[in-house]
């Protein structure tokens, strides 16, 4: 008997934690912080069991830092990663699963001191 309970305990406690929000730090940047930031173009869509959030950020070098440093402390719970810098710019990507799911991240940056960030996956992934 005492087994069983350990066993449904342990169980349990599986799917509580297979089933946590992932706490992403990139999703902080959504936090409402850049609302007001005439420099930030803020996207957010739910689409079918898709979403999608995405920065655009214009001559913003600071908010540029924040996003790239939220990108590295994720970058332990990825699954996949690249990073590619070019005369046209740099590029980082993050794959990372939550809930059976993959979660897309990437930044664009440019030469010209602007940035695309986006975070994408099934709604799913996000609970």
């Amino acid at each position: 008997m005492k087994r069983l309970i350990i066993i449904i305990t342990c169980i349990v406690t599986a799917i509580a934690v297979y089933a946590t929000p992932p706490k992403l730090n990139v999703e902080s940047l959504f936090d409402g912080r850049y609302n007001d930031n005439k420099s930030v173009t803020i996207s957010i869509y739910k689409n079918n069991g898709n979403y999608y959030r995405g920065l655009t950020v214009k001559n913003n070098p600071g908010i540029i830092k924040k996003i790239a440093e939220a990108i590295s402390k994720d970058l332990p719970r990825a699954k996949g990663y690249s990073d590619y810098s070019g005369t046209d710019g740099q590029y980082t990507s993050l794959q990372i699963v939550n809930n059976g799911e993959t979660i897309y991240i990437g930044l664009q940056r440019d030469r010209h001191g602007g940035a695309f960030f986006f975070i994408q996956g099934k709604e799913k992934a996000f609970k």
